[in-house]
């Protein structure tokens, strides 16, 4: 899970304008987004139901704090793809949350939203204390950390995959600590930033300025030094105020943003007072990819300039001619005033009044014509200049849905080299990894990848190995074998798929893990080998017997009888949902807290051995409810379709790959191995 804080999107707006339009959003969120629909709404801390009566509550104690121009925080919770809470999972989510943060009792509005490949939640918090009236800083407002306590506790309770870099985690006792693995060693951008540069696939200025002027800063002598530094990479340094900017092309960012070391009073301690640059040439920096940027980027990015150039010229245009406007109505009225209202009026000041008064009526008349006028001009420059996609809408608008899907699974991309797979073929392991030493750190890449384009798959910190490319089987191998060599035995953290294969390499290679809660998946793992090694052979093999944990914690589930109403194509695929269902949970010693982690691992199953995306929703519409003890109250109909879409989009087509050596083995499951048998002496079929 990731949360973030959302800032007030109009400052200015009053209280009223602020709450009413925020908890309108969160509950009909269709009227501004039709794509975005509401799943699940609920309130706290109010006397009424009613929407709008919670409305006026809401805004009477928030005008309560005549200090305050605006007590409403706004948060949102994003899930990961696949993982979509229940209703009661919401409501248990939005507890913790306002637990953490130091706000129960107070009013929130919260609703659980749809529009992108993530559910996420949106929550509405009235700082004030409805009993004393006062404004509440969450953790001494530093309520984002708050926040990522609450997430983490969220996580535990729920069973929810963690984020791989997430601030903090739940020990063993419940308490709340740091993940080290969390931190990261390099300064970054603004989250409003970082977020941009998700949608454009752009280096904003203010990392630039962390990646390239800072260095610059920290290693002049002079101020001429610096200011000529950064002249050749484009960027300078201004005074401004009390403090300093550093200026990369025209976009500024304030200096002790770039790195503290880099504000005008470190540095006039360092330099002496400030010196103004004696050179004014300064190079046009031109635009920057960040990590993995797809093909077609500079096209895009020359585009989006492009229009945006067109769009501010049009605007200011139009600005400086309504300024224009607007000035030569006042003129021609205060002529018109000027003329009216000559000459001596003594002893007829009734009669000036009224015509006063009929002037002010028509200059307000024309007044109120013109703003009218001037307000639909901008509204048809607004529907004329719409805002440009950002970079994954543009490249499926130029249809290229391949590089669209790239773009958005960046972060987890791995580098592959495909070919024809030969018993002879070496697996990858520690020796096809290349060693760099970076300060205390020493840095693994692929010896096969060009340096300049490698990126490092571990790092080797001296007390702990972080594993970055965790998803790729050859580094977390060649990770695994360093650290056996450093320690002997260790233990490992992460997310439940990296520990889970962590647990497979670990069989197969013979290494010791300390962790204490991965023992009894160990012995699985073990046995599940044997398994399959007895059945290469042709031997027969006693199934294990279920655990007593198993026993008492799988959840009871009917099977598809004479009275299911599940279409008759589809019993097939029932019955596979139920033979898949069996084998995850005894696979995973039933600690699955979130069953729709296990519906969407069976879809990506199903997906796997042949079924269609129709059959699986179709299926999940009907089983997955009869696996739940309690009524969740989902909107089974909508659950069953994002799982299906989730198991065949580009996430579920990826898992599957990545899984592909089971795909044998889940046909076993289902009881069909000999589809396999006839897939391989079909002609024309792509190993």
């Amino acid at each position: 899970m990731i949360v973030k804080k959302i800032k007030n999107p109009k400052k200015s707006a009053s209280k009223g304008a602020r709450v009413g339009r925020l908890m309108d959003y969160i509950c009909a969120p269709e009227k501004e987004n039709v794509r975005e629909k509401c799943l699940y709404a609920g309130a706290r801390g109010f006397l009424s139901d009613d929407h709008e009566a919670q409305k006026a509550e809401m805004l009477a104690l928030s005008q309560e704090a005549v200090r305050s121009a605006d007590t409403i925080n706004h948060y949102v919770l994003s899930w990961q793809e696949g993982e979509q809470p229940s209703p009661r999972q919401v409501e248990e989510a939005v507890d913790i949350f306002l637990k953490e943060l130091g706000l129960e009792g107070h009013q929130t509005m919260y609703g659980l939203h749809v529009d992108t490949d993530n559910v996420h939640l949106h929550i509405a918090i009235n700082r004030v204390d409805p009993d004393t009236l006062k404004v509440i800083k969450p953790n001494r407002g530093f309520d984002i950390e708050a926040a990522h306590k609450a997430v983490a506790r969220i996580e535990e309770k729920q069973g929810w995959q963690r984020e791989q870099h997430g601030r903090y985690r739940v020990k063993d006792n419940g308490e709340i600590e740091r993940d080290p693995r969390g931190r990261s060693g390099a300064r970054q951008p603004e989250q409003s930033k970082r977020d941009m540069e998700q949608r454009t696939g752009e280096k904003s200025a203010e990392r630039i300025a962390i990646e390239a002027g800072a260095p610059i800063i920290k290693g002049a002598g002079s101020w001429q030094e610096l200011h000529q530094a950064l002249a050749k990479e484009g960027m300078r340094y201004d005074r401004t105020g009390s403090g300093a900017v550093l200026f990369v092309n025209d976009v500024g960012v304030k200096a002790s943003r770039a790195d503290r070391e880099a504000s005008l009073g470190k540095l006039e301690k360092r330099l002496g007072v400030f010196e103004p640059s004696m050179q004014q040439k300064v190079v046009a920096r031109p635009p920057e990819p960040v990590q993995h940027a797809a093909r077609g980027w500079e096209q895009y990015i020359a585009g989006r300039r492009e229009y945006g150039a067109e769009k501010d010229a049009v605007l200011k245009a139009l600005k400086q001619r309504q300024e224009a406007e607007r000035e030569a109505l006042m003129e021609r009225h205060r002529r018109e005033r000027a003329e009216v209202l000559q000459g001596r009026w003594k002893g007829r000041g009734e009669l000036r009044n009224a015509l006063e008064s009929i002037l002010a009526a028509r200059r307000a008349g024309e007044q109120a014509d013109m703003r009218d006028r001037q307000r639909r001009e901008r509204t048809l420059l607004r529907e004329r200049y719409r805002p440009y996609p950002d970079l994954e809408q543009w490249l499926r608008q130029q249809e290229h849905p391949e590089l669209a899907e790239q773009w958005r699974y960046r972060a987890t991309e791995v580098q592959h080299i495909r070919g024809d797979t030969t018993e002879a073929a070496r697996p990858r392991d520690i020796r096809d990894y290349a060693p760099e030493i970076r300060g205390e750190e020493v840095r693994y890449a692929r010896r096969d990848v060009a340096r300049a384009s490698a990126d490092a798959a571990f790092v080797d910190k001296g007390g702990e190995i972080d594993v970055h490319a965790w998803r790729e089987r050859a580094s977390v191998l060649a990770a695994l074998q360093l650290a056996e060599q450093k320690w002997s035995s260790f233990e490992v953290t992460g997310r439940a798929q990296f520990k889970a294969m962590v647990v497979e390499l670990a069989v197969e290679h013979g290494f010791k893990l300390d962790n204490p809660e991965l023992q009894e998946q160990i012995a699985q793992e073990r046995q599940r080998q044997l398994e399959a090694r007895a059945m290469a052979r042709g031997q027969a093999v006693v199934p294990r017997s279920p655990t007593r944990r198993e026993a008492r914690e799988e959840p009871a589930m009917s099977l598809p009888g004479d009275d299911a109403r599940l279409p008759t194509d589809y019993e097939r695929g029932a019955q596979a949902y139920v033979s898949h269902y069996r084998d995850v949970l005894q696979r995973q010693g039933g600690r699955f807290t979130d069953l729709s982690r296990v519906d969407a691992m069976i879809a990506v199953r199903m997906r796997a051995t042949g079924h269609s995306k129709q059959e699986v929703a179709a299926v999940l519409r009907y089983c997955a409810p009869l696996i739940r003890q309690k009524d969740e109250g989902r909107d089974w109909d909508n659950y069953a379709h994002r799982t299906a879409e989730h198991a065949f989009g580009a996430a579920g087509e990826r898992q599957a790959n990545e899984l592909k050596r089971y795909w044998q083995q889940w046909k076993q499951v289902e009881g069909r191995p000999e589809v396999e048998q006839q897939r391989e002496h079909s002609p024309g079929m792509s190993r």
